[in-house]
């Protein structure tokens, strides 16, 4: 029994650190031998559509578009769409204001969820490129030059760009700060493959030849980049194209949206599975993806059989260690909104609570649970705040001083 259950346990924690850190060293290696593949820009510029996705945005729509007309790119190439998905606030009446300034609205009445209106708005668009964007996300004047000189190599299908979250001094907008750190990891990583697998919603570019309607239950930053990838082009990360966007600061806005991502991803794969890419891309999705989301599972696992097998030195001190990160995940969610500040606590906190969400969904993908629509988090949407508007107004306009503001608020990749 005590063998069994050493095995286990130690299965376990290889496993954990292939996730975590073998993975990388993987892709890390086969890069060495991948070809360097990275636009010059110095061909011509495409049209560009623009899209973003909006439902009951009036806090924060006027911002977005007036972020939107500030982008450093043509304007004859480019055409601004606000999608909007069944909206009943004053958003589409915020929008019509600035359809003198070349920006379009596509309202529809009845909600059916972003991938759904996605598919709807993309048709009859004739620009050669698609930008696809949220309300919440604030691009950097030159975004565009930067997504699409990517497109210079014609292997190259699907850019995705690089969300950059302003500290809200929560332990929840901290934590998910340090995810996205190690994202854009994974994601330089993978790009040297050509084969970065999944996108940001909030910032990411395709050839327009190359969309396909988008299913309702699956989120389009996975189907879109799969899809492309299918059809034999390279999906790159361009980390000059930056994106910012507010952390969210309640951890049930936390935990819910992380529970909605993996019921999507789940729903998702299984869907594409037979059309995802590739060999490479369905082991990335199982590396980076299902075996992070099973991880919540097995902590319970290692617990328990870490009690059984205490009677050794090593498992004692195991067996403490174990207690030690649970405390100091605890205390985090206490402090998760006070003053004290330090990663020996919200690291802990991020991490549990990250796993849960995780299990969660798993359970609910396995009880015939799907989402279609997407609930978006009020706090990523308060502008009022000095926190979040006089950071991303500094670097949108151009300002002299924009390293100083940027080093402050910037906490990711």
């Amino acid at each position: 029994m005590d063998t069994f259950l050493k095995i286990l346990v130690f299965s376990i924690i290889a496993l954990t650190a292939y996730i975590y850190a073998g993975y990388p060293l993987i892709l890390a290696f086969l890069g060495i031998f991948a070809p360097r593949r990275r636009g010059s820009g110095a061909d011509r510029l495409p049209a560009i559509a623009l899209i973003v996705s909006a439902h009951n945005e009036e806090r924060i729509i006027r911002e977005k578009i007036e972020n939107c007309l500030k982008l450093d790119y043509p304007r004859d190439l480019l055409k601004i769409i606000i999608s909007s998905d069944g909206s009943e606030d004053g958003t589409n009446g915020i929008v019509r204001e600035y359809e003198g300034k070349g920006v379009v609205l596509k309202a529809f009445e009845r909600r059916e969820g972003k991938s759904a209106t996605l598919t709807k708005t993309v048709l009859g668009i004739e620009e050669e490129v698609l930008v696809f964007s949220d309300a919440n996300a604030f691009y950097k004047e030159d975004v565009l030059l930067k997504l699409v000189r990517n497109f210079d190599v014609a292997e190259t299908g699907c850019v995705v760009g690089r969300l950059v979250y302003l500290d809200n001094e929560s332990y929840v907008g901290k934590g998910e700060s340090l995810y996205w750190r190690y994202e854009g990891l994974l994601n330089r990583l993978e790009s040297r493959l050509g084969s970065v697998l999944v996108a940001t919603g909030t910032i990411f570019a395709i050839r327009r030849e190359l969309f396909r309607p988008v299913m309702k239950d699956i989120a389009n930053d996975f189907q879109i980049p799969a899809e492309v990838a299918s059809q034999g082009y390279g999906v790159v990360y361009e980390p000059e194209a930056v994106a910012f966007e507010r952390s969210t600061y309640f951890f049930r806005e936390e935990f819910s949206r992380k529970r909605r991502i993996v019921v999507r991803g789940l729903t998702g794969y299984n869907h594409l599975r037979h059309d995802f890419g590739g060999r490479l891309r369905s082991f990335q999705f199982i590396s980076r993806k299902l075996l992070r989301w099973c991880v919540g599972a097995a902590l319970p696992v290692v617990y328990v059989a870490s009690i059984f097998l205490i009677r050794e030195p090593f498992f004692v001190v195991f067996f403490a260690l174990q207690n030690l990160f649970y405390i100091f995940a605890a205390i985090g969610a206490i402090l998760r909104r006070g003053t004290v500040r330090t990663k020996i606590f919200f690291v802990p906190f991020y991490f549990m609570m990250v796993n849960a969400a995780a299990m969660a969904a798993i359970f609910k993908y396995l009880s015939g649970g799907r989402l279609s629509s997407w609930e978006k988090a009020e706090t990523t949407r308060n502008v009022e705040e000095d926190s979040f508007v006089e950071p991303v107004l500094q670097v949108i306009e151009g300002s002299k001083k924009v390293s100083d503001p940027v080093e402050k608020y910037e906490r990711i990749t």
